[in-house]
């Protein structure tokens, strides 16, 4: 029987993508212990490891959609303002430092989270067995930054330990705690590392360890539990990713393709601050494709172990093979939610997302392949629309 991974990427509220997804999927009805029931590993990085505690917590589907990610107050409560009057006055010239409070996160997510959010890791998911049927639960693995030790941090519900592969502990973290390690985004976002009272360690993001999307650490954890990697399988959930193509011959003057960007110190800072969540992770799902066998054995037309959802913010092609705007939006419209934020705190904008997820949902935009042409946006490897990651994903799930 194939040993299933659930990953979740971080990208903040966008993550309502994802539970989107999941609704889809498994049905509005279904609690997150359903869900966390078809899987044996779910590996999770910032906003996903929010999605991952609502999961823990057994909220239905609809209510992590309508009563968690689109609640402004909830919101609100995890993005509180923080930072000193010089961060305030650098965000405002130049767009560039922290909004947020890092110490204020952790009671809001203890608060969002009452009944496993106070629990280790271990113990939130103690009663949720796996769905191989071996009497094991579902393993956790939260990914984290050690600012201190500036490296990657794995935040275990269980050991995953061997001869072969090393030690690698069980956190002694809260799955609030973890949460507020892996969410804690620096330099535009959160003003301190996360830290805690009863607990050591400082920590940051799991994307700057370049984990924000966590699937290729998902399938190495999976295998270094004792698993053939040619029967791992991964449903990779991404919070969206906004690509323009680049022109070709007769598009130079196209509104829906790449411009070169300025070189200069405040636009370089800005592209290094939100590269943790482009192209770096994106990576990571092909090499899980291949760690996992390229494909090799499936029968058609499946034609990898992992598969790959998450929403293109990008220009589409008419019949005619020109570049036009998503269904349902103007140029003008949808240039302006190509720049929603990744904290997307406002109400008007977390909405937004929502109904761009609703139009991927319905095959209305494109679904990011797990290999395209980044010049062309053509699918290499994958499926370029949801309805095929799909049925992609229920062909692998049937697999004995």
């Amino acid at each position: 029987m194939a040993y299933r991974v659930l990953s979740l990427d971080g990208g903040g509220p966008w993550a309502v993508i994802q539970a989107m997804a999941l609704m889809d999927l498994y049905g509005a009805g279904v609690s997150g212990w359903d869900v966390l029931r078809e899987f044996d590993l779910v590996a999770a990085n910032s906003g996903g490891s929010i999605l991952l505690g609502c999961l823990v917590e057994n909220l239905p589907l609809a209510d992590i959609v309508d009563k968690f990610f689109l609640d402004p107050d909830v919101r609100g409560s995890i993005f509180q303002h923080g930072g000193s009057v010089g961060d305030d006055i650098l965000e405002h010239l130049a767009h560039i430092g922290p909004k947020y409070s890092a110490e204020k996160k952790l009671p809001a997510l203890q608060a969002a989270l009452p009944g496993q959010g106070n629990k280790t890791l271990g113990d939130a998911i103690s009663g949720v067995l796996c769905h191989l049927g071996t009497g094991d639960p579902v393993h956790l693995l939260i990914v984290g930054f050690d600012y201190d030790r500036c490296r990657a941090k794995f935040l275990r519900s269980a050991p995953a330990s061997s001869a072969a592969f090393g030690t690698g502990a069980a956190s002694t973290l809260t799955l609030a705690e973890a949460i507020h390690a892996s969410t804690n985004a620096p330099v535009n976002y959160f003003d301190a590392a996360a830290q805690y009272l009863d607990n050591p360690g400082r920590y940051w993001d799991g994307a700057i360890a370049g984990f924000n999307n966590p699937v290729l650490a998902g399938v190495t954890e999976a295998v270094t539990l004792g698993n053939d990697p040619a029967n791992v399988i991964a449903l990779s959930l991404g919070t969206a990713t906004v690509v323009w193509p680049w022109p070709q011959a007769g598009e130079e003057d196209s509104p829906y393709v790449q411009q070169p960007s300025p070189i200069g110190l405040v636009n370089d800072l800005s592209k290094l601050a939100g590269s943790i969540l482009d192209d770096p992770p994106d990576l990571a799902t092909f090499v899980a494709h291949v760690l996992t066998g390229s494909g090799a054995g499936l029968p058609d037309p499946l034609k990898s172990r992992i598969v790959r959802m998450s929403p293109l913010v990008s220009p589409i092609k008419d019949a005619n093979g020109a570049w036009r705007p998503p269904a349902g939006m103007m140029l003008a419209q949808f240039k302006l939610f190509a720049k929603t934020p990744m904290d997307a705190v406002a109400q008007s904008d977390a909405q937004a997302i929502a109904n761009y997820a609703k139009s991927w949902l319905a095959d209305q935009t494109y679904n990011q392949s797990i290999r395209m042409n980044t010049d062309t946006l053509e699918c290499e490897l994958g499926q370029l629309l949801y309805s095929a990651a799909k049925a992609a994903w229920n062909g692998l799930s049937a697999l004995p």
